[in-house]
């Protein structure tokens, strides 16, 4: 019991350390990155998207980045980095915050019920498959937050795509280019979905820096993960090659994209049946049976009894 809380209170003074000395060595970087900033916004003459002139990191989350170098091959899969970019993570660190994540909820989550179950006294056998258990359940944690972030950010995307649609076709039969209907709209809907909105953004900020229109709109379908932004991207390239008008083809996609909306609420509001019977069958109708039979059985009990007595 000592030892192991000795041991504890030690790594964790050394971690604390470990933490104060990086953050020291890195000041001076952190106010020249803030310098660079600062004088790039001022050059641009207008307010860059936070993911463009991103902040640097506390150094707690520095110190949790560094520890992703231990699963190298997180830090330099392509296939992480895609993931995070739909979950809305583009900063350079996000690979090494995400491994560095792995890592620290694990040994957190392990050293925790490794202290619990020593304090119980179980066995040395549960003991060691509760803290498996405990730290399989910290390295799979980031994986559930990163699914969660990226179906929230789909289903923003999927819900404000046709009214974006919608105000981009107006400013395209208004007279304006698509890159400036494309800024706009991301203007303009940043209230109503600030994730599209920086998506939009992102698409324009490719274009002005060089980037092909096709390239773009692919790239902002990958960052997505959403099959109507694929199918609309796949419509204005179709658009830009054949010269055919893009405010029709705009319209005839947004009234789709309505259409399968529609569909989706209707296959939702059909499904609400079946999801009802679980509750209904383990929690209503047993409160509803004790509720009526109740009186009946306790009548029933005391004429046995009184039949008996006699």
């Amino acid at each position: 019991m000592t030892p192991l809380l000795i041991a504890l209170l030690g790594s964790s003074a050394l971690f604390m350390a470990f933490l104060g000395a990086r953050s020291l060595l890195v000041q001076r970087q952190t106010i020249s990155r803030r310098l660079r900033d600062i004088r790039s916004a001022s050059a641009s003459n207008r307010a860059e998207p936070d993911y463009v002139t991103a902040k640097p990191l506390p150094p707690l989350w520095r110190g949790v980045a560094f520890l992703g170098w231990a699963l190298p091959h997180l830090m330099t899969s392509e296939d992480v980095a895609w993931d995070l970019l739909q979950a809305g993570y583009r900063r350079r660190e996000a690979r090494g915050l995400y491994a560095g994540s792995k890592v620290f909820t694990c040994a957190i989550l392990g050293s925790g019920l490794l202290f619990a179950a020593t304090c119980a006294h179980l066995p040395q056998s549960q003991v060691a498959l509760l803290v498996f258990g405990a730290a399989l359940v910290g390295y799979f944690l980031p994986n559930g937050w990163i699914s969660y972030r990226q179906g929230h950010r789909r289903n923003e995307i999927s819900h404000a795509l046709p009214d974006a649609l919608d105000l981009m076709v107006i400013c395209v039969e208004a007279g304006q280019g698509l890159n400036a209907a494309i800024l706009k709209v991301a203007r303009e809907i940043v209230r109503h979905s600030p994730v599209l909105s920086e998506e939009l953004q992102q698409v324009n900020q490719e274009i002005r820096i060089g980037s092909n229109r096709a390239q773009a709109l692919r790239n902002f379908a990958a960052r997505s993960g959403v099959d109507e932004v694929r199918s609309l991207a796949a419509v204005l390239i179709q658009s830009d090659r054949l010269g055919t008008s893009v405010a029709r083809a705009l319209r005839v996609h947004a009234q789709s994209l309505r259409t399968r909306r529609r569909q989706r609420a209707e296959e939702a509001a059909r499904k609400t049946a079946v999801k009802l019977v679980f509750p209904l069958v383990l929690c209503i109708f047993p409160g509803l049976l004790v509720v009526i039979l109740a009186p009946a059985m306790l009548q029933l009990l005391h004429v046995l009894a009184d039949s008996t007595q006699r």
